[in-house]
């Protein structure tokens, strides 16, 4: 196959497109497993389940509290009860009963009182730790909000490339034969299809010709296609 100089310069040029192009589409993949963005999310996943146990939590102490604060209205009922009948009894045996009662019922409440200050006080660095969380969630997702608008920003610019260097290759591509076009489609599916040759270095594979190879490569007429002998890319001299 015969190709002028311009053909294989805009052959090398269509290659430099397809790189720039297969370059930008791996950023663009890149962007999705970016380092910060990964770690804000495992983050915010965290403080998400520490939102969610700090109000359980809350809720539980609450219930309890009310719980014993329920106890303590019934000893506190009993109590006056028990008064009222000390008050009225004439009775020894059922004073002293009573008496006995009461100060059972006493330690009952200061016991329940005690327990309820217990809660209170939890419930209190609870409510704490709820506020600490809340705040660590906002700013998370503060800056996984700037961090994905980053993102969106370098994937527009790169898909915005992607576009013009598809643009330049259409008009490239329309300059050149078929059959060229053809060829270097099949040898890209395998590698770089094209690669200048700089002294005795392969430009595609950036191997040393033999002496002897690069001798017939430099024999061959101007425009007819020579290859690589080790990777089979088009050689522009």
């Amino acid at each position: 196959m015969k190709a002028t100089q311009n053909q294989l310069q805009d052959l090398l040029e269509l290659a430099a497109i397809d790189h720039a192009i297969s370059r930008s589409k791996l950023e663009i993949e890149a962007l999705g497993k970016d380092a910060r963005y990964q770690e804000l999310q495992v983050k915010l996943r965290g403080t998400s389940a520490d939102f969610v146990a700090a109000n359980n939590q809350i809720d539980a102490l609450k219930l309890e509290i009310k719980r014993m604060q329920a106890d303590v209205e019934l000893v506190e009922k009993r109590v006056a009860k028990d008064q009222e009948a000390l008050k009225s009894t004439s009775v020894v045996k059922n004073a002293q009963g009573l008496q006995q009662e009461l100060k059972t019922l006493e330690r009952r409440k200061q016991e329940l009182e005690d327990q309820e200050l217990d809660l209170m006080q939890g419930l209190e660095t609870a409510e704490k730790t709820l506020a600490q969380v809340t705040q660590l969630r906002t700013e998370t997702e503060a800056e996984l909000k700037d961090v994905i608008a980053r993102l969106e920003k370098e994937r527009a610019r790169l898909i915005s490339g992607i576009e013009l260097s598809l643009a330049s290759r259409k008009q490239l591509a329309e300059r050149l034969p078929e059959e060229l076009t053809n060829l270097y489609a099949n040898k890209s599916k395998r590698g770089v299809a094209v690669g200048r040759l700089i002294h005795s270095e392969c430009g595609a594979c950036h191997m040393n010709i033999s002496a002897t190879n690069l001798a017939d490569l430099l024999k061959a007429p101007a425009d007819e296609l020579v290859y690589c002998p080790d990777c089979a890319a088009i050689l522009v001299r």
